[in-house]
């Protein structure tokens, strides 16, 4: 049922009774009407007017001397919003004749509609009348929807200039080219102007010192380029009005003022008193709380946006026998020059410094591109000479410091701040045992550690592997049981820690699974098997490789552009490609996975369901997944000559793949009874160690 709908109304009428007539009108079509008001005469229209709010005025064209047309004229000098639908008597026809006073009627409704009235009607005509008190109701409410909406955004934009204000933060908003549209009281303070006028006529480039200028441009150019809408920071050197130097933080993001595009600019002054809550009292840098905040927002940034940092863990040597030596008195002194002297060699790397604690110092660099990973080492020694070259002067005495550096890196795998900063102290103790005044980067080494540890150590060799060479390849050849020399191999995974261990593939498999790195992996081994089988077909051969697949590669699309985009940059026919999906994956998702097989056969790679077994789920899973090869589970083949059970359930699985024209690979083959099983069975393809074990090189001789 179609619910009432309330219309505070006015009706221009000769009698009250006239009126009732039009009530009851709206009332059949459902609208309800909470005291309307009958006007017979403009004083009383007037009134009315000026007691309340109407959303309807209905009026017939003439009640004694009040005309439509001054109907209108009087609510449009009210200034009130209420709609006018004016009834009007209807030319009258005859059936063989043409209409009398239809150019009157017109010209009369042109007259009312340019005086103000929302329509024109027929008096009688009750359809009408309805569909258009529907239509001035709906416009009149998103009307006075707008309206509310224009009160609130202005209302919001007065707060918004109150707070900016009253604010204590230094805060402008500046257009791409430097110049100022608005700085609020706190940022005219801070930078020592008086009004906002002496202000506008420079740039926010004036603010930075000389030493900062072409560091802080190179910022600025890359933040006007930049389509994203975060905010960055940079550490500069400001200068005020009059001069006076300070270091202050920059906060910058792209933003609006007054419906203009800009940039919105947050300064904050380091030396501000109310910093001692996040700095170290004796040498102005981070505390150590602080910095540890800064990591996890490195952490953040990493998994996020894929940015990694370098955690710099810098550690004094043989500091305790320095401070017996110049007692108490002399330690804050030392410290506070040691800071300055790696404050000065860090100044150009953006670096977040701490005195994290007594005798140590730790540096943050965000490593945007890579580039600066890779160039940490010789930083670090630069840090180590300057100390170490630094004299110090204490009272009457001269004496030399030297420091060990650990590095590591803030990655997406690492669970917590505290284990990027283990890390790095563990690379720095590293370099004190081995004498000190020198530097080492942390490297994950596999000991035996509880699960969670150790799977957040593959997690960091995995994330590092490839940039480290610590990946690469092995080949197990797969040979057909009935004479075909088509050369096969499948292709494992093998990743070494930092001392040339190896991992073994399921705990890499496994953590990188649990780290969400499986992606990467999948990434890897593509490109570098089509790389391999691009040179195996330059030495003129046909090779074919089997590639498994992780569980997320079936659930992602990137990695079928992937594939696709590899594909365009060789020659490789893609059919040498058979990617391999286990097929418990599969059952979890068979629509999706039909969907995966779809398009790497769109792309003419071939495909294959891995660990298949026996059963009703398996066998309904075969029918609807459109693959090429059937590899059956390893379980099926141990003992097979002796096992029954395991012979029947090879049997059934081969007899189901050839009926589906499938072919089957029977893997983990370890004696030459099985392989003879498996040749009176049909079986397609063997793989094992009694074939050959995985190879670092293709040099398998299938045709021996």
């Amino acid at each position: 049922m179609k619910q009432k709908k309330n219309i505070r109304l006015i009706v221009v009428e000769k009698t009250a009774a006239h009126a009732e007539l039009i009530y009851r009108r709206l009332r059949k079509a459902r609208y309800y009407l909470p005291r309307p008001r009958c006007v017979t005469n403009k004083r009383d229209l007037k009134d009315a007017l000026s007691q309340q709010e109407w959303d309807l005025i209905i009026s017939v064209c003439q009640v004694g001397d009040l005309s439509a047309t001054q109907v209108c004229k009087t609510v449009s000098s009210s200034q009130k919003d209420v709609p006018i639908i004016i009834l009007s008597d209807e030319p009258q026809c005859t059936k063989n004749e043409d209409c009398e006073g239809i150019g009157d009627f017109f010209k009369n409704m042109v007259e009312l509609l340019n005086a103000g009235a929302s329509q024109v009607i027929p008096k009688t005509n009750d359809d009408y009348l309805y569909i258009v008190v529907s239509r001035i109701l709906l416009n009149l409410d998103k009307r006075r929807q707008s309206l509310k909406l224009e009160q609130l955004y202005t209302e919001c934009q007065e707060q918004n200039q109150m707070l900016l204000e009253s604010s204590r933060e230094a805060i402008a908003y500046v257009v791409h080219d430097g110049l100022y549209l608005y700085a609020n009281p706190s940022y005219l303070k801070m930078f020592a102007y008086e009004n906002f006028e002496e202000l506008e006529i420079s740039t926010i480039m004036d603010l930075v010192s000389s030493e900062d200028y072409d560091r802080f441009y190179a910022f600025w150019r890359a933040l006007k380029d930049s389509k994203e809408n975060a905010s960055q920071k940079i550490n500069l050197e400001g200068v005020k009005s009059n001069q006076e130097l300070f270091q202050m933080t920059m906060e910058v993001r792209n933003a609006t003022y007054d419906g203009e595009d800009c940039i919105r600019v947050i300064v904050r002054d380091q030396s501000q008193s109310d910093k001692w809550k996040i700095l170290d009292p004796i040498t102005g840098l981070f505390n150590s709380q602080h910095f540890t905040k800064l990591i996890n927002q490195a952490l953040v940034k990493v998994r996020e946006q894929q940015v990694r940092s370098i955690l710099f863990y810098i550690e004094l040597d043989d500091f305790n026998t320095i401070k017996d030596r110049i007692g108490v008195a002399g330690f804050d002194p030392v410290i506070k020059k040691i800071s300055k002297v790696i404050k000065l060699i860090a100044k150009d790397k953006d670096a977040e410094i701490a005195r994290f604690s007594e005798s140590v110092f730790t540096l943050l660099i965000e490593d945007k591109d890579g580039e600066k990973y890779a160039g940490a080492i010789d930083f670090g020694k630069t840090i180590c000479k300057a100390v170490e070259e630094h004299v110090i002067e204490l009272e009457n005495t001269q004496f030399f410091l030297t420091c060990s550096i650990g590095i590591a890196q803030v990655l997406a795998s690492v669970p917590k701040a505290e284990d990027v900063l283990n890390d790095a102290s563990e690379a720095c103790q590293k370099a004190i045992k081995a004498g000190g005044n020198r530097v080492e980067i942390y490297k994950p080494v596999i000991q035996n550690q509880k699960d969670g540890q150790k799977i957040s150590e593959i997690a960091q060799l995995i994330e590092t592997a490839a940039e480290e060479n610590r990946l690469s390849l092995r080949y197990q050849p797969i040979v057909s049981l009935h004479g075909e020399t088509k050369e096969i191999y499948e292709v494992f995974l093998r990743l070494v820690d930092s001392e040339g261990k190896v991992i073994p593939s399921y705990e890499v498999f496994e953590a990188a699974e649990a780290s969400n790195l499986s992606r990467l992996l999948d990434k890897w081994i593509i490109q570098t098997a089509i790389k391999t089988l691009e040179t195996q077909e330059q030495n003129g051969s046909e090779t074919h490789f089997f590639i498994k697949l992780s569980k997320q590669a079936v659930k992602d699309e990137e990695i079928l552009f992937f594939i696709r985009e590899c594909l365009k940059s060789t020659e490789i026919p893609a059919e040498r490609l058979i990617f391999e999906i286990k097929a418990n994956v599969a059952l979890d998702q068979v629509t999706i996975t039909q969907k995966f097989i779809k398009f790497l056969h769109i792309l003419k790679c071939k495909t294959a369901l891995e660990q298949f077994q026996t059963g009703k789920n398996y066998e309904n899973l075969l029918k609807h997944l459109p693959v090429d090869y059937v590899k059956i589970d390893a379980a099926y083949s141990k003992n097979l000559s002796e096992n029954e059970a395991n012979q029947q359930a090879m049997q059934e699985i081969i007899t189901l793949a050839h009926e589906l024209n499938m072919q089957t690979v029977s893997v983990a083959i370890e004696d030459a009874n099985s392989l003879a099983i498996l040749w009176t069975f049909e079986a397609d393809f063997a793989q094992g160690y009694i074939i050959q074990e995985p190879l670092e090189v293709l040099e398998f001789d299938f045709e021996a």
